[in-house]
This record gives structure tokens, C-alpha cells and sequence, in this order.
């Protein structure tokens, strides 16, 4: 009974509901909620944030704007802007969103999307004198739980990061002290226990750049180097090609994906010059054999809360260096990427088996020569990776347009069990990019006005032994989302997703391979009921089986209240899951405060709620709050029983623009 009182006010929930534009959150969130995989929080998309966030103030100019700065928006294909660019080089001048619908892959729903990041203004000149922006941000997070660890410092997260940006040049820095680390006290007496700067110039006018700090590097499709997020297997079924986005200055704060020192973009005419040279501290687990030092694993956590993490902290220095080499002829492009590093230490892994013919030692080395073009109606792209002890890996694919309202996305995969890159991040099943064997194939049919259907299927194996299994082993993993959006304001999906794989089983000290398999059903429904409000309701079932049997379901009702001409709006959650376990977990893409997300998995049987509120001040300060609770429920007899536990949580941000 009381289950069914608490899901009828959940619906009820849904009246008093609210909306908003379309806005980088959402964005993001849309990106975010099409991956049909996991998700996690230590995903890092902050660099989408900061571009859209940076674009929604200072929208591109769609009549001069160059293939790069397409790049920005995160939301146009590698097609998508070349059809872009040939329509502009042909009708000349243009001057509406209007006038975008006519370009081939420009659906309405994109278009919706990218609106508000471009204007229609004429710039036929380079604005050398541009003002410059200033922008401070802080922001302070706390979490509430009765269960919280005993760490060296204080729960409190703390977060500032101040960033200049002119036409010229950008330069800033980035600090943040984690949950449970020291602050001026202790093993961290100078302040924030992570600290990042960096710095860019531009030389010219043909767009090269010099980089000082910290930056990354994302080069072909991610098999020799591409550092932070890569979109994978999505509902976005079509979008598996890697654009190269070349070297980026960096200011998140994940403490891995990124190097310190210094690079540069260099253009001469059709080729682009990408030289780097960086000098890294890294986490490690350090030992000694017969008094010489050796590490056997990283440690990539970002944390310093406890002994052992805090004696691992910067033990391991990591030089690196190489380069990118660009051509561009007309319609296609090729590339060329060496990179280079050496510890100041040996490399010594564990002996597990799926260690065998990973690489160890204090160097290594990786080359990878990778191709884009256009051939009538089809795109192609791919990437050749060789690395030390006769790695090799390949991955090629090809989009095509067999109808006017069909796309068709193949892309190949093989990789050998002794290729490896410590700075790989490309399309595949593994996160490790080595030993596997693999075919996609993805499409997307819009069959009728406001209707689209889109599905992928990728079947991959492993010919050694992975971390979660005992032997080699295979799977499919296969999603289906039909879509109906009859207009701007509404929108329906329905979405099924599975995965089949062998996982590793023990039954006392015997291990083989068994079937996993996960299925999941997610209705999701948008409306827009004003200009001020909308509403979002979702139910999602997972159904999970390996030896035993798990189910979960989730319930959701989002709430946006965005009035017109004020300076303050609000969102809202209230949402009810139940799962019988850990392995029947679902998730949730969560609004938060600018620049900021959350992803959090729910289990067990419990509520969960959030409420944001935004306040500006004036035309300079603006302030963000974030309180959200998770309710845990203990199980007993189909009902909800009288003992729970609670978890907390409050942010406070603010921004200060100039």
C-alpha cells in the first residue's frame, strides 16, 4: 500500500512541473543519456560543458565560421559540417536557422539543438581587438551520510578556476581539494591538493597556436593517442568517427588525462603541425627489489585520503613526447601520430593472466597513420596503430547513405592481444584498447514526419584472457530506440538495450567463463507546457542474469521552472527505484550546477530527490544551489520497513564574469 501511495504521488508530482530552453545541461544530458552502456561519474565532459557554455555566450558566427570551430558545438558530425561548408560556399550568405533545414542531415531536432550556439551575423574580418572575458568560478560540496569514512581531512569538497580568453590568447588555472583530503594541514599544508594551468597563443593568422601547461592531445581515432571523453556505443547509432581535434588546452580536473609541458599547432598551407613534449607526476604503487624501485600498477583514483594513497601520490615521473602530422586535400585527410614515454622507473606488472602480453619496462612506443574522405555518398575513416613487441591494431569504418532518410554506419575492429598505447581511447567494447576482434553496425531511418528509429549491433570477441574473465570469450551487445516528436514542445522514446557477454565465475577454486546477460527498457516522455515550464517522465526496467537472477526498475518525474525576463529558475527530481541488487543497477543523467554533473548509480530500494536553484546578480554574479537526498529503504515482506538510512548532499557555487 505504501508503495502505491508513494507512486501515485510521483504522478502527481508531474502537475506542478516546469521548463526551459534548450540549454548546455540539456544538451549534455541528451549526449550523456543516448550511451546505452554505463555510465559513470568520473566520465569527464567538462571541456563540452566549458565549449557550450563559452558558445551560448559568444555564439559563432555561422557565415564565417571555420571547420574548427564547428568542432566546438559537439553536435555536428565530421559530414555534417563538410555538407555545411559546401552549402555555404555555394548559396553564399546565411541568413536564418531557416535556411540550415535545407542542408542534408540538418533534422529539425539538430537544428533545435544548435540554435542556441550560432548567430547569423556577417564577419568577413578577423576581430583582433575582441574584448577579452574574464570568468571566476567556487564551488563547495558536501555530502551527509552516516556511514562516511574516517579520512586524513575534512568531507567538504573545494573547487576554483579562474580563465581569461581573448582572441589572442587564454590562459587560467585550476584548483580542487577532494572529499576526505587534508587542507593546509597534515601531508597537505600548501592548500588545494591539485593544482592545473595553463596557458595558449595564437601566431598569426592561419590559426597556430602555441600551448604552455597543461593540455591534451586527441589525434585520429583514438588508437595510438586520445586523452578525456570519447563518445562510444550510443544511441547516437551513426556517430562512431573520432574527428581530430588536435591539442586543446586543459582545465578539468581529472588528474590523468592530460599532459604537462608544452605543444604547438603549426599550419603551412594543406598540412597542420601537432609537436608536444610533457613531464608527468604520477600516482603509483611503489617497491623495491633488491633496492631498486619499481611500480607494478597506477593509481588513478585522484585521491589522498588515507596512507596508502598519500604514499603513492607523484611517485612516478613520466616523460613523453612525439607528434601529429596532418594533410588535407580537398575532401580528405591523413595523418600521422608518433608518441614516446619513458618512467624513471621499471614496470613490473602483477603475473595474472591478462597481464601476459601487456607491455612493462620503462619505455614505449606507438605509431598510428589514420584517413578520412568522402567517395560520393559514403564517408570513410580509419586508423593502423603499431606498437613495441609487434602490436598491431586496425580500425576502419565507412557511413553511407543508401535512402534519403537512411544512414548506415560499418565499423571493423582488430586488435592484437600485444598492441597497447598508454594514451589510447578509441571505439570499442574495452576500455584497454588490445586483443579484440569486432563488427558494428549501426543505422538511422527517419520513416515519417517526427518519427525516427535508430539501432546498433556489435558482435566482439577476446582471444585471451580479459580482467573479468577466466578464458577467452565473446558477446553482442545490441540497442533499438524508436523516437516520435510530433513538434518542438514534445517528445516520446522508447528504448531496449542488451548485452550478452562471458564473464568470469568462481565456484571454490575452480573459474570458467558463464553467460551474462542484461536487458533494459526505458519510456521516456518530454513536453514543454510554456514557455516556463516542462516536464520530464521516465520508467526504466533492468533485468540482469548470471547463475542467479536480478531485476530493478526506476521511476521519475523531472520538473524545470525557467520565467521569463528573471534572473533566477529551478529543476527538480523525484524519483523511486527498486533492484533486487547491485548487478540490476540503473542510471540517471542528474541536472547540476554549471560545469558540474551527476550520474549516480541506483540500487537497493529506496528515493531519491534533488532541487537546483539558480539566482543571478545582475549581469556579473550568479549563484548555484544543489541539495539532493537518497532515502534507502531496508527490505522486508514486499514492504517498505520502518528502519531507513539517508544521504545528503549540498553544493554551493559561484561565478563571478567580467
Amino acid at each position: 500500500m505504501k508503495k502505491l501511495i508513494l507512486l501515485v504521488c510521483i504522478c502527481m508530482f508531474a502537475r506542478f512541473t516546469c521548463a526551459q530552453e534548450t540549454t548546455v545541461q540539456q544538451i549534455v544530458e541528451d549526449l550523456l543519456e543516448s550511451m546505452g552502456d554505463e555510465l559513470s561519474d568520473d566520465i569527464d565532459i567538462q571541456e563540452i560543458l566549458e565549449d557550450l557554455e563559452y558558445l551560448r555566450q559568444n555564439p559563432l558566427h555561422i557565415n564565417s565560421v571555420t571547420v574548427d570551430g564547428l568542432k566546438q558545438l559537439h553536435l555536428l558530425s565530421e559530414i555534417q559540417i563538410s555538407n555545411l561548408m559546401s552549402f555555404r560556399e555555394k548559396t553564399g550568405t546565411i541568413y536564418s536557422i531557416y535556411e540550415l533545414a535545407a542542408i542534408d542531415g540538418f533534422t529539425p531536432d539538430l537544428l533545435q539543438k544548435i540554435e542556441p550556439f550560432i548567430d547569423f551575423e556577417i564577419q568577413e574580418t578577423f576581430a583582433a581587438g575582441k574584448r577579452s572575458d574574464g570568468d571566476w568560478l567556487m564551488r563547495s560540496t558536501r555530502t551527509f551520510s552516516p556511514d562516511n569514512a574516517k579520512y586524513e581531512g575534512a568531507p567538504e569538497r573545494y573547487y576554483i578556476r579562474f580563465r581569461q580568453t581573448q582572441a589572442n590568447y587564454q590562459y587560467g588555472f585550476v584548483a580542487e581539494k577532494d572529499p576526505g583530503e587534508s587542507f593546509f594541514s597534515q601531508s597537505n599544508r600548501h592548500g588545494f591538493d591539485y593544482n592545473s594551468a595553463f596557458a595558449n597563443l595564437r601566431l598569426g593568422q592561419a590559426g597556430s597556436r602555441i600551448f604552455l601547461g597543461d593540455y591534451h592531445v586527441r589525434f585520429g581515432q583514438g588508437l595510438v593517442a586520445w586523452q578525456g571523453f570519447s563518445m562510444g556505443k550510443s544511441a547516437e547509432t551513426i556517430q562512431n568517427f573520432k574527428s581530430n581535434d588536435g591539442i586543446k588546452s586543459y582545465s578539468s580536473t581529472d588528474e590523468n588525462q592530460f599532459f604537462r609541458g608544452v605543444a604547438a599547432q603549426l599550419k603551412y598551407r594543406q598540412f597542420t603541425f601537432y609537436p608536444f613534449l610533457a613531464r608527468n607526476k604520477l600516482d603509483a604503487s611503489i617497491d623495491t627489489l633488491s633496492d631498486v624501485p619499481y611500480f607494478g600498477a597506477f593509481q588513478t583514483s585522484g585521491y589522498h585520503r588515507t596512507g596508502s594513497e598519500i604514499a603513492g601520490e607523484n611517485t612516478l615521473t613520466q616523460w613523453t613526447g612525439g607528434g601529429h602530422v596532418t594533410y588535407a586535400y580537398e575532401r580528405w585527410a591523413f595523418g600521422l601520430t608518433t608518441i614516446y614515454n619513458r618512467f624513471n622507473m621499471e614496470m613490473d606488472r602483477s603475473d595474472e593472466p591478462y597481464n601476459q602480453f601487456l607491455p612493462e619496462g620503462k619505455d614505449h612506443l606507438a605509431v598510428g597513420f589514420d584517413w578520412k574522405g568522402s567517395v560520393k555518398n559514403a564517408f570513410v575513416f580509419g586508423e593502423l596503430a603499431f606498437s613495441k613487441n609487434s602490436g598491431r591494431s586496425l580500425l576502419t569504418g565507412i557511413l553511407v547513405k543508401p535512402a534519403p532518410n537512411a544512414e548506415l554506419s560499418v565499423v571493423y575492429r582488430n586488435m592484437n592481444k600485444t598492441y597497447f598505447s598508454y594514451f589510447s581511447n578509441a571505439f570499442a567494447e574495452s576500455s584497454r584498447i588490445n586483443d579484440e576482434q569486432a563488427i558494428y553496425l549501426g543505422i538511422k531511418v527517419l520513416p515519417a514526419a517526427a518519427w525516427s528509429i535508430a539501432a546498433y549491433v556489435d558482435f566482439f570477441r577476446h582471444q585471451w584472457i580479459k580482467y573479468l574473465t577466466a578464458a577467452p570469450s565473446s558477446g553482442t551487445e545490441l540497442l533499438a530506440q524508436v523516437t516520435f516528436s510530433p513538434n518542438r514542445k514534445t517528445s516520446f522514446y522508447l528504448r531496449y538495450f542488451q548485452e550478452k557477454k562471458e564473464q568470469r565465475f568462481t565456484s571454490g577454486s575452480f573459474k570458467y567463463n558463464d553467460e551474462q546477460l542484461i536487458n533494459r527498457i526505458r519510456f521516456n516522455f518530454s513536453h514543454r507546457l510554456s514557455e516556463r515550464i516542462s516536464v520530464k517522465s521516465r520508467a526504466e526496467f533492468s533485468f540482469y542474469s548470471k547463475q542467479s537472477r536480478e531485476t530493478g526498475f526506476l521511476i521519475l518525474q523531472d520538473v524545470n521552472y525557467s520565467p521569463e525576463e528573471k534572473p533566477f529558475s529551478l529543476n527538480g527530481r523525484l524519483a523511486y527505484f527498486r533492484t533486487d541488487g547491485y548487478n540490476s543497477r540503473l542510471y540517471a543523467y542528474e541536472s547540476d550546477l554549471l560545469y558540474s554533473f551527476s550520474i549516480p548509480a541506483q540500487y537497493g530500494n529506496g528515493i531519491r530527490t534533488y532541487l537546483n536553484f539558480r539566482q543571478q546578480f545582475g549581469s556579473q554574479f550568479t549563484v548555484w544551489l544543489k541539495v539532493a537526498t537518497t532515502q534507502q529503504f531496508n527490505q522486508g515482506d514486499g514492504e517498505l520497513s520502518s528502519t531507513a538510512s539517508a544521504k545528503s548532499e549540498i553544493k554551493v557555487q559561484l561565478r563571478y564574469q567580467f
